[in-house]
C-alpha cells in the first residue's frame, strides 16, 4: 500500500507542477518523509524533479521560445552554480540562530508590505 501512495503522489505532483511550474518539493518532500528516512526523501524528491524536467523538455521543448532559452536559461544556469558555491561558503560560516532571526525579519516585512497594501 504505501508503494500506490508514493507513486500516485508523485505522479499527481508531476502534473501539477507541470501546468503550475512550482510545488513539487513542497507537496512531495513530505509525502517521502512519511516513508524514508528525511536523506533519503530529499534525494527521491530531486529524483522526481530531475525525471519530471526531462519530461517536460520532451513534452514542451521544441515549443519553448530559443531566444528566450538562451538569454535567460544559460545565465541561470551560471548563477546557480555560483549561488551553490556562495551558498556553500556562507553556510560554514552562518549559525543556525542566525537563519531563524533573518527568516522571522523577512516574514514580519512582508507581513507588513502585504498589510500597507505595497505588496
Amino acid at each position: 500500500m504505501d508503494i500506490v501512495v508514493i507513486v500516485l503522489a508523485s505522479f499527481f505532483t508531476a502534473i501539477l507542477t507541470f501546468f503550475s511550474g512550482f510545488g513539487l518539493g513542497t507537496i512531495l518532500m513530505p509525502v517521502f518523509a512519511i516513508f524514508f528516512p528525511i536523506e533519503i526523501a530529499i534525494a527521491l524528491t530531486g529524483v522526481v524533479h530531475f525525471s519530471n524536467n526531462l519530461f517536460k523538455i520532451m513534452l514542451a521543448g521544441r515549443n519553448a521560445n530559443k531566444e528566450v532559452l538562451l538569454r535567460f536559461g544559460i545565465p541561470a544556469i551560471i548563477a546557480s552554480f555560483a549561488g551553490a558555491f556562495i551558498g556553500y561558503i556562507f553556510l560554514k560560516k552562518i549559525t543556525l540562530r542566525f537563519i531563524q532571526v533573518l527568516v522571522a525579519v523577512m516574514l514580519f516585512v512582508i507581513a507588513l508590505g502585504l498589510g500597507a497594501g505595497i505588496i
